[in-house]
């Protein structure tokens, strides 16, 4: 599904057009953008949890050269789904 498939599948259940729903959107990713670039993790019920990780910096070899180097620490997204998305996914795995 597309950006603009979303956006059409959301104004026609909510019956809105669709440039107050693309609005109102982008304004939902803005906060949920927002609170992790704070490092807050956000809980949207019955979809799951958005949260930031910490990877720590680690020595890596290159398995050719077998030259260390440093890789740095970075900050990655992770998303754990919701009860309710676990069930609807084992739903289509049995059915298929």
């Amino acid at each position: 599904m597309t950006n603009q498939e979303l956006i059409a599948a959301l104004a026609k259940r909510l019956g809105w057009t669709q440039r107050q729903t693309s609005e109102m959107l982008e304004a939902t990713i803005s906060i949920i953008n927002s609170n992790l670039e704070e490092s807050n993790s956000v809980n949207i019920q019955g979809f799951g949890l958005f949260e930031t990780k910490k990877k720590a910096e680690r020595v890596s070899v290159n398995p050719v050269s077998k030259q260390r180097f440093l890789v740095p620490p970075k900050i990655s997204l992770a998303f754990r789904p919701g009860q309710t998305i676990k069930e609807n996914l084992k739903k289509l795995e049995i059915n298929e």
